[in-house]
């Protein structure tokens, strides 16, 4: 099968921090499949390359290139809070994106779009349809999306309007599902399958030495965008009680984004610049290395007063894949993944109190290797071929019913 997957998240170059998933989805595919990727273009990177199998192609949207503004960064929605360059060049972003689908769809006389994230791509990606159905089209869901399209007054109208224009979605989770069908107000018959992971990656290969980060006593570690939804200002207060009893524990923060200067400065406030390192943003192979070599993996997500909550925060699919004792708040999809002291440990969200004592159980409890090595053994449903042949069942069944 030929098949376009679209995204405005995807690595500039293998190996970098970006977010990957599309990447390792497009990669399992190419083992059976001939597989395009469509991506947002950035100053410096090409805009036609191959990659393990897999043709990146990319496309400009703005004039001059080192302006573009609305891809990248902190992600799209961050960038359009905040830069009025971003919001002026929204409408050419979406134009570009619908004509360089089309183009790349026609090109490739691909039979099918896989767009990941309802907005943009779903929409650009029905534009480029038209109502001559080009080629078969299926929407990904991770979650941030459907949210945005909760909050839009016009959300239900383009919400189905791209219906009208897809065979099928795919949802990250039953969460986000729920979401899709409320803003429909409809059943979407939205297929739950959450990204995977590269389970060698993760599984094997040296870990982190704690004393290379000046964590001598070892780390909790986060791993994720520095945004307000990821909790990482309750990880923090957390972290100060779980050193009452473990005071040579630190934290690694691997990530980068909007709200780092402020996380800084709480970190100052509560006394704490000697045990957390802000590590910046890393590869994948780096995070793996930390992920073994880590005490714990947090993950505190939070649910926003608005009611947006992360879909399933890739993170939590790598932590259970390396055995790392993770730890994480029961919102979005995580309870999906994980089991309360069978896999994992989970607590409320936007409770220090409440994660610190997760944290604690994690760090001490006599079970605690076993609960991790059961959540290694729960990793194998997010491997890339189980993944992706889902996600092929998917794709035959609609070309199959398009062909009658």
């Amino acid at each position: 099968m030929r098949i376009l997957l679209t995204a405005s998240t995807f690595p500039l170059r293998p190996g970098d921090a970006v977010p990957g998933f599309v990447l390792g989805l497009a990669r399992a595919l190419a083992e059976r499949d001939e597989v395009t990727v469509l991506a947002p273009g950035s100053p410096g990177t090409a805009s036609a390359e191959c990659w393990s199998g897999v043709r990146v192609r990319r496309f400009p949207y703005f004039w001059p290139r080192r302006l573009e503004r609305v891809a990248y960064g902190d992600g799209i929605d961050a960038n359009l809070r905040r830069s009025w360059l971003a919001r002026l060049e929204l409408p050419a972003f979406l134009a570009a994106e619908s004509h360089a689908t089309r183009t790349a769809a026609a090109e490739m006389r691909a039979e099918l779009v896989n767009s990941h994230w309802l907005v943009p791509q779903g929409f650009t990606a029905a534009l480029a349809r038209g109502g001559r159905e080009r080629f078969r089209h299926v929407v990904t869901l991770h979650g941030g999306d459907a949210h945005l399209l909760g909050k839009w007054p016009f959300a239900g109208a383009l919400a189905r309007f791209v219906s009208s224009r897809t065979d099928a979605f795919l949802a990250a989770s039953a969460a986000v599902r729920e979401r899709l069908d409320a803003v429909l107000q409809s059943p979407s018959d939205a297929v739950v399958q959450p990204m995977g992971v590269d389970l060698a990656r993760f599984r094997s290969g040296p870990a982190l030495d704690a004393a290379e980060e000046g964590l001598a006593g070892g780390y909790v570690l986060y791993v994720g965008r520095l945004q307000e939804i990821k909790g990482v200002s309750v990880l923090l207060r957390a972290l100060a009680r779980v050193r009452v009893r473990h005071p040579a524990l630190g934290l690694l923060v691997v990530g980068y984004g909007e709200r780092e200067a402020a996380l800084r400065d709480e970190t100052r406030q509560l006394g704490l610049e000697a045990a957390v390192r802000f590590g910046g943003a890393r590869g994948p192979d780096d995070v793996a290395r930390a992920l073994r070599g880590c005490r714990a993996c947090a993950v505190p997500s939070l649910q926003l007063a608005d009611g947006r909550v992360e879909g399933m925060p890739t993170v939590v699919a790598e932590a259970l894949a390396a055995g790392a004792r993770l730890v994480a708040t029961a919102t979005g999809g995580i309870p999906e993944v994980v089991s309360d002291g069978e896999n994992g440990w989970l607590c409320p969200p936007g409770d220090p109190e409440a994660l610190a004592a997760a944290l604690l159980r994690a760090l001490d409890a006599p079970d605690a290797a076993a609960v991790a090595a059961r959540g290694g053994e729960a990793a194998d449903r997010f491997d890339w071929t189980r993944v992706a042949q889902r996600y092929r069942e998917v794709f035959e069944r609609v070309t199959r019913e398009a062909g009658g």
